[in-house]
């Protein structure tokens, strides 16, 4: 008597089979597309920075301000309660769709920044990026180290995912700006993080150490560097780094403004190049 079919044995060897195969093509496949995601993501920082490089050609080598600010140093908000942001200040200089590049595609909130739309006051956009507050409206050349410096970075606005933001910004609708942990503008002697990285706790038990967090993407936090070149850094950028004076370190320092002498020196040796 002949049978037809397969045997248990066999339809059980069949199934260890696909899901030997599964196991390897699944992490494979979240691989490809983070990496696609990051490269997504990098691509839009480029897009910001030719948007910064065209600003600073019309401001003396002067970075974007942060957010426009009352004069308790406060964000200035819009009709609606929105943040004015620095998004305002390159909007005119970004040649593709605001929203394709203001969003991170790896960002899992889509966009936790709610900001008005600066060429249409009846939209909104979502902006997953955030401005280092210390460089706005800083001159390039008071900075140390620009290639060094994050100017712009992925961001979370209002503790979300868990990221750190203890001193909430316009009712916590604040991921425009990254700030300190102790401070909401400038670092003190006793700041320790950066305040709206996208950075969290893989385990929310542990403390802020280099092996327990993690960000949107796989390899990291993508960042906008002051001189206008992209990467993707280690999520333990989130923890401020100083010297032996107590100083700030890369990637999150502080300007030096020139002393009044060496400014005029500077002013004319660029005007003699000209």
């Amino acid at each position: 008597m002949n049978r037809y079919g397969l045997t248990q044995l066999e339809k059980l060897a069949i199934a260890v089979a696909v899901l030997a195969v599964l196991a390897i093509l699944v992490p494979l496949y979240r691989q490809l597309v983070d990496i696609k995601r990051t490269a997504d993501c990098l691509s839009n920082l480029k897009d910001i920075a030719t948007a910064i490089n065209l600003y600073q050609l019309d401001y003396t080598n002067t970075l974007p301000l942060a957010y426009y600010a009352n004069p308790d140093g406060s964000p200035q908000t819009d009709t609606a309660g929105r943040p004015l942001s620095w998004v305002l200040c390159i909007s005119s200089y970004m040649k593709r769709d605001l929203q394709r590049a203001l969003k991170c595609p790896a960002d899992p909130t889509g966009g936790s920044t709610v900001i008005t739309h600066p060429r249409d006051s009846s939209k909104t956009l979502r902006l997953s990026y955030g401005f280092y507050a210390p460089l706005s409206a800083v001159r390039l050349e008071d900075l140390p180290n620009p290639g060094l410096s994050v100017l712009i970075a992925d961001s979370l606005a209002g503790g979300q995912l868990g990221s750190l933001n203890p001193n909430p910004l316009v009712g916590g609708n604040d991921g425009f700006a990254l700030t300190f942990d102790d401070a909401p503008f400038k670092p003190t002697a006793d700041s320790k993080y950066v305040a709206r990285l996208a950075v969290w706790r893989r385990r929310e038990q542990n403390d802020w150490q280099p092996e327990n967090l993690r960000s949107f993407h796989g390899k990291g936090v993508n960042v906008l560097h002051a001189d206008g070149h992209v990467s993707t850094r280690a999520p333990s950028i989130l923890i401020l780094q100083r010297d032996a004076q107590g100083k700030l370190e890369p990637p999150w320092t502080l300007p030096e403004p020139r002393k009044e002498s060496e400014q005029i020196a500077y002013d004319r040796t660029n005007r003699a190049g000209r």
